[in-house]
């Protein structure tokens, strides 16, 4: 039991001591350097019965300064007047350019095969992917574009703030925060050791998107965007992943609840929907959450060890949650939140697994077809 406790307690320690050093590490966006080149860049954005929200949406990307920038928005077999509101918009803004798909070929997900459309006759040095919900501020997108041609990086993340959340659910999204900062932390190495992908601001150059084969090898590939990223670090692209927590917000998971549906389709598919190594995260993802905080019920003083050195792990969210302008009480939550993590792989893998697919802008997708449409 002894060594049980004192193993535990390490390995815990460990994580909290490195999450600690990825928050640390992890980088804000520059700022533009006053003599920057004004960059050319194509946005492209997929939307689907969006019409309470899309003008915003298209006027926010209109509004950003200092770059020379082409908007195709590609509106997926809308049936609720988002063509009507985007037309009305293009016919007095040149740089909007809207693509209507009526119908979705066979062995295409939706969003891939829209932005697959959208991205055809694209000419620009740079490239961003963005979604409908993500709010930039006006120089957000040449920041990062000048950020990167200093860092010699062809794809680059950025990492937003999120709008209208709870407390409860500011806590469930910085233990989301905390697993993904580990990822950050290897891209961001002065050898980059793993790969990441944000929808909400996956900017990536052109030349690098042609030659890892753009959408096509992702058409049925639900988190498109970490597989982007996947598909440019084996190429031998270099990433870099921004904190841009005052000049990018978007709506996401607001509440535990919201949050555990909205990684709903994701979270499975990034297992690349293997039920067993699902079955293996969830079981010892829960026991290693539960075993330090009932540690001190089975193995009496000794217990408190591994128990106080898991409590430590909320000091990185306390710190993260500074860092994005949050209560830091609500990292020093995330030893407790982080259970939810477990519990969203499980309702992933569930739902998923009990409708035999995956539904999603409209759609269903069987599960064996998304199986055999993985990118490589």
């Amino acid at each position: 039991m002894t060594a049980a406790m004192i193993a535990l307690a390490a390995f815990w320690l460990f994580w909290a001591l490195h999450d600690l050093w990825a928050v640390a590490r992890l980088p804000e966006l520059p700022p533009l350097r006053t003599h920057a080149p004004v960059a050319q860049v194509t946005i492209v954005m997929a939307v689907r019965d969006d019409v309470l929200h899309v003008e915003e949406s298209v006027r926010h990307l209109l509004a950003q300064r200092h770059v020379q920038l082409r908007l195709i928005v590609v509106d997926d077999r809308s049936e609720d007047g988002t063509g009507d509101v985007l037309a009305r918009i293009a016919a007095d803004e040149p740089r909007l350019h809207v693509v209507t798909v009526r119908d979705l070929p066979p062995d295409w997900l939706g969003k891939s095969h829209a932005l697959h459309v959208g991205t055809a006759d694209v000419a620009t040095r740079w490239l961003l992917f963005t979604d409908a919900d993500a709010h930039l501020g006006p120089d957000t997108l040449a920041r990062a574009i000048d950020a990167a041609e200093r860092a010699d990086a062809q794809h680059v993340s950025l990492l937003p703030t999120h709008r209208g959340t709870t407390f409860l659910g500011r806590a469930c999204l910085l233990a989301f925060q905390l697993v993904i900062q580990r990822r950050v932390a290897a891209v961001n190495g002065p050898r980059q050791r793993s790969f990441v992908g944000t929808g909400a601001f996956n900017l990536v150059r052109s030349d690098a998107y042609r030659a890892v084969g753009g959408h096509l090898p992702l058409r049925l590939e639900v988190v498109d965007d970490v597989w982007l990223g996947c598909l440019l670090f084996r190429a031998g692209f270099r990433s870099r992943v921004w904190l841009a927590h005052h000049d990018f917000a978007i709506d996401w998971g607001a509440t535990p609840h919201a949050l555990v549906r909205v990684v709903e389709k994701n979270m499975f598919a990034v297992l690349r929907y293997r039920t067993w190594l699902a079955a293996v995260a969830v079981l010892l993802g829960t026991v290693l959450l539960l075993a330090p905080l009932l540690a001190p019920v089975f193995a009496g003083a000794l217990g408190w060890l591994p128990f106080g050195c898991y409590l430590a792990t909320g000091l990185a969210g306390a710190v993260l949650a500074r860092r994005l302008g949050w209560e830091p009480l609500a990292g020093l939550l995330t030893p407790w939140s982080r259970l939810a993590l477990p519990f969203a792989m499980a309702n992933s893998a569930w739902v998923t697994l009990r409708q035999g697919g995956v539904r999603w802008r409209g759609t269903f997708y069987p599960l064996a077809q998304l199986r055999r449409g993985q990118a490589p």
